[in-house]
Order: C-alpha cells, then sequence, then structure tokens
C-alpha cells in the first residue's frame, strides 16, 4: 500500500488513493484466482497450494480493502474540516476616550493708527501710536465675562498723547461660548485723515494680505500683533506687479510674547504699486493687518486698516464693496498722482501658469441685474483690474478661476473729504455666530450668498432679555446679497440656515470702511487614547 506523507497535499492524496485501489484491484484477482485454484484441486485432489498458503492471501486482500476504505474516510474527513468556518476569537485593544477642555477663546485688536516717528520718512525705523480706537466686544451667552489685556509696542518710539494700545480680549474655556469684537477710529492728525476699522480677530499661522502700496504718497506698514504667551517667528514673503520681492529683513521676525510689531513695508518693499504679503509664523501665531494712507499733491487721501484675506483658491466671495462718488472719481483719475483712486480687484496668481477669471457683481438691491466680467492675470504677478463700470451700492464680489488666485477690492469716496478702504474675501459662516459693530458712519451688516439654497438669516442684538424690536430676519437668496443696517457700539447674533459670506462696512461724507467676519475655530475634538502594555 502506498505511503501518504504527512501534510500530503491534495493531489498526492489522490494519487496514493488511486494506487492503492489498483493494488487493492490486483489483490482481489489473486484472491479469486487462489480460491479458483483450490475448489480446483479440492475438486481434483491436486495440490496447488496449502491451506496456509490461501489463508494468507485472504487476510492480505481484506488488509487492503480495509485500508482503502480508511483512507477514503480520513480524505474525506480533511475536506470536510477545510469546509466548516472555525471559530474566531479576537481582543479589542484597550483604549480611552479624552474629550480635551475648552481652551480660552482670544481675540486681537490691531489698536491705534501708527505715524513714522522720524519726519524723514521711509528712513524712519519707529513709529507711534497717534489717537484712540473706539472697541466693542461681547459674547454669547449673555453676561459671559470677557478680560482684556493691552500689549507691547515693540517697534514704538512712543505713543501720543492718549493714544490707546493694541489688546488681547479673552474669554474663559467654556463649551457653547461665542466671542466678537471689532475697533474704528476716525482721525484727522497731519497725514492721517479718514476712518478706519477692523475687526478683533483670532491669530493665525498663515495669512495673506491683499493690501497697501509704497509708491509716492503712499505708506503702508505690516503690523503683526501676538497676544498669547508664546514667542512668535514671522517669514514675510513679498510680491508685486513684477513678481517676488527679494528683501533682507523679511524672515525671522521675532514678535515677543503679548506684544506687537509694526513693520514699513518701504523698508522691504520700496516702489511696489500693487503688493500682497503671505505672512507665515512659527511658535506663537499672530494676527496680520496692513495700514495705509495716501497723501495726494499734500493732501491727505484717506487711511485704512485691512486684515487678512483667504488663502489662494480657485473660488472667493467678497461681502461688502461700496460703490460711490463713481462720476466725481472718473474725473479726479485723470490726474496720475488719482490714478489709485477709481475702484480696483486686486489678484496675484502664485503659480507660474495664467490664470482666467470670471468676477460677478451683485448688487443689495433688489431688482439690480448682476454685471459679469473676466479678466487675464499674468502667473506669479500681482495686477490691479479696474472694476467695470458700477452704479452707487454696495456689492458682494464673486470670483471664479481656473487657477488658485488671492484678492481684494479697493474702493473709494469723494463726496465731503477723501477716504478709501480695502475689502477682502472671506471664509462662508454657517449656524450662529456673532458680529460687534464699533463707532461709524451707518454701519451696516452686508451678506453674500454664493450657494445654490436661500439662507434665512436673523440679526438679534446681544442683550440680556432680547424682544421682538431687537430682531432682524430676511431671506438672503441664493446667488443674491443683501444687507441690514446695524446701530453702533453694539454686538449681534446672527443665525442663518445656509453658507454666507459677511462684512461689516461704514459709510459716510468723507469717510468709507470695512471688515470681514470670520468663523471661530472649531472646537477640539475629542481624542482616542491607547494605553501601552
Amino acid at each position: 500500500m502506498a505511503r501518504i506523507p504527512k501534510n500530503a497535499d491534495a493531489g498526492t492524496v489522490k494519487a496514493a488513493v488511486r494506487a492503492n485501489a489498483a493494488a487493492n484491484a490486483k489483490a482481489k484477482a489473486a484472491a479469486k484466482a487462489a480460491a479458483k485454484a483450490g475448489r480446483a484441486e479440492n475438486a481434483t485432489g491436486s495440490s496447488t497450494g496449502s491451506p496456509s498458503t490461501r489463508t494468507r492471501y485472504a487476510k492480505t486482500g481484506a488488509r487492503l480493502v480495509t485500508g482503502v476504505v480508511v483512507l477514503a474516510i480520513g480524505v474525506a474527513t480533511v475536506t470536510a474540516a477545510s469546509a466548516l468556518a472555525l471559530p474566531q476569537v479576537s481582543h479589542g485593544v484597550p483604549s480611552v476616550t479624552v474629550v480635551p477642555d475648552a481652551s480660552p477663546q482670544t481675540l486681537a485688536c490691531p489698536g491705534p493708527l501708527v505715524s513714522l516717528a522720524d519726519s524723514s520718512g521711509q528712513s524712519a525705523t519707529k513709529v507711534a501710536s497717534v489717537g484712540t480706537t473706539t472697541l466693542v466686544a461681547g459674547a454669547t451667552p449673555f453676561g459671559t465675562p470677557l478680560s482684556s489685556a493691552n500689549l507691547t509696542q515693540t517697534d514704538a518710539a512712543g505713543a501720543a498723547s492718549g493714544a490707546s494700545q493694541p489688546t488681547g480680549i479673552t474669554a474663559a474655556g467654556a463649551t457653547g461660548i461665542l466671542v466678537s469684537g471689532s475697533q474704528s477710529q476716525q482721525v484727522s492728525n497731519g497725514d492721517l485723515v479718514g476712518l478706519a476699522s477692523s475687526a478683533c480677530a483670532e491669530t493665525s499661522a498663515d495669512s495673506w494680505l491683499a493690501a497697501g502700496s509704497t509708491t509716492t504718497g503712499r505708506t503702508s506698514f505690516v503690523v503683526l500683533t501676538n497676544p498669547t504667551e508664546v514667542a512668535s517667528t514671522v517669514n514675510l514673503t513679498i510680491f508685486g506687479e513684477t513678481g517676488l520681492v527679494t528683501a533682507p529683513g523679511t524672515s525671522g521676525i521675532t514678535v515677543a510674547p503679548r506684544s506687537q510689531r509694526v513693520l514699513s513695508l518701504a523698508g522691504f518693499a520700496p516702489n511696489v504699486v500693487s503688493p500682497v504679503i503671505h505672512v507665515v509664523s512659527t511658535g506663537g501665531n499672530v494676527l496680520a493687518s496692513l495700514q495705509q494712507s495716501v497723501v495726494r499733491s499734500l493732501t491727505p487721501g484717506g487711511v485704512d486698516v485691512a486684515g487678512p484675506t483667504q488663502a489662494p483658491a480657485t473660488t472667493q466671495t467678497i461681502a461688502g464693496v461700496q460703490i460711490v462718488s463713481t462720476s466725481a472719481i472718473a474725473e479726479r483719475a485723470a490726474d496720475p498722482a488719482s490714478s489709485d483712486l477709481p475702484a480696483a480687484l486686486r489678484v496675484y496668481v502664485p503659480s507660474a501658469e495664467g490664470a482666467t477669471l470670471a468676477v460677478t457683481f451683485k448688487s443689495e438691491t433688489l431688482g439690480v441685474a448682476d454685471i459679469s466680467v473676466n479678466y487675464t492675470a499674468t502667473g506669479g504677478l500681482v495686477t490691479d483690474f479696474p472694476l467695470p463700470s458700477l452704479t452707487d451700492d454696495s456689492y458682494s464680489v464673486s470670483v471664479v478661476s481656473d487657477k488658485p488666485v488671492v484678492v481684494g477690492v479697493r474702493s473709494a469716496v469723494v463726496s465731503g473729504g477723501v477716504d478709501f478702504a480695502w475689502t477682502g474675501s472671506a471664509p462662508s459662516l454657517n449656524g450662529s455666530f456673532l458680529v460687534s459693530s464699533a463707532t461709524g458712519p451707518n454701519p451696516r451688516l452686508m451678506l453674500a450668498n454664493s450657494g445654490v439654497a436661500d439662507a434665512a438669516v436673523t440679526v438679534t442684538q446681544a442683550v440680556a432679555s432680547p424682544q421682538a424690536s431687537d430682531t432682524v430676519s430676511l431671506t438672503v437668496a441664493a446667488n443674491s446679497a443683501a444687507g441690514v443696517s446695524l446701530q453702533p457700539n453694539t454686538t449681534y447674533t446672527v443665525t442663518t440656515t445656509a453658507p454666507i459670506t459677511a462684512a461689516i462696512g461704514y459709510l459716510g461724507d468723507g469717510l468709507i470702511s470695512s471688515f470681514t467676519i470670520s468663523p471661530p475655530s472649531p472646537l477640539a475634538s475629542p481624542l482616542t487614547l491607547y494605553p501601552g502594555n
């Protein structure tokens, strides 16, 4: 009988079975032949084999048959066992879910306007604070305590009498708290004349500024505010109408904890018409902003503080662009000194390839048709595109590009005085958020809906017991813009059923300003920890 090796495969087993079956058949034939011979011998009395021999043949055949049967049973058993699903035994990895405590929420407010401490202009290395800001802040639930702390201006040579300071606003860590704040400043001090407003905002490790100029009569400062307890190291990358601007001193800028740095942009990039600045920080995060003032032929031409705009993207939405004085501005623009009075869209294309932009202007006035225009921007450069002919109104601006772009809009007013404002793109907001309106003429919450669903919006004063008169409800239709008048020095809770983009703007005789609204940072998610053995 053929032997079957241990752990033999199915082919080997089958071959052994066939061999044993053949041997068994031969044995059976031999047994039959022996039996027949025995019967013949008995019948004839001749002797062809002894009884013991016949018995041995019979036993051998029986053993062979038995071996084949046992082997067949074994093969069937192995096959059946392999088809059965064996029980699975598993042990879960021990884990612990930890919900982080809510951390305090801190907003940075840039503080008052600054001017060069040295009348020599661009060679000055120190700045001085000018005037006082009006700051308003609030939190919900109503009555949530807020603390504020002045921050140190590292680059300041001093401050004018009564000047305020940059500020950090903090709410204690707790789930469900919303915080907002803003500041404004109307000034008439030498070359600084106009209205500047800005949001008190959360800090960031990566931000973009699309505003300013350093040509003759234009003074711009990059303001870096660090309200945290950790020192920040900041790198600036500056782009202009001719491409990347390389300059010493733009990397490794230290902003001490709870302090502010104010840097003259002309010291890094002189005579740049259209700067865009990328601000990257390590260590503590910073709030980046840009202050610009203009003097045209010895006449002040306005001041503004521009906050961050959105990072490069193929779609951008700018809410709250206020277009006024269009006819008077067109007349003044014939003077080269006033070439930057007409409204313009600033575009930076980070890629080497150019970008094609489809830009749509949506009026807040119902029934006014959208105005669309296409622009082609050169890769790696910053370009200021003149806006199309628009009637006086407030607009949202929708930008769709085939390449990621950074954008911002400049607009101006010349009735009763000259001033200008920069407005950047902003992220969408959904659910509930807070806005704070500081002092300024005719404050207005301007909303843009770039989505496909209508947004039902309510705007309610953040007071202890809101009355019906404290709430305004409106619908911002899909792909449209709308606005709500606000009270100065007031915080509001805004709720929306669909994503919208928001800004607050101010507009009066010789005064214009605006700032965007950003959503609060998301709460830290629960962590799953896997302890070691």
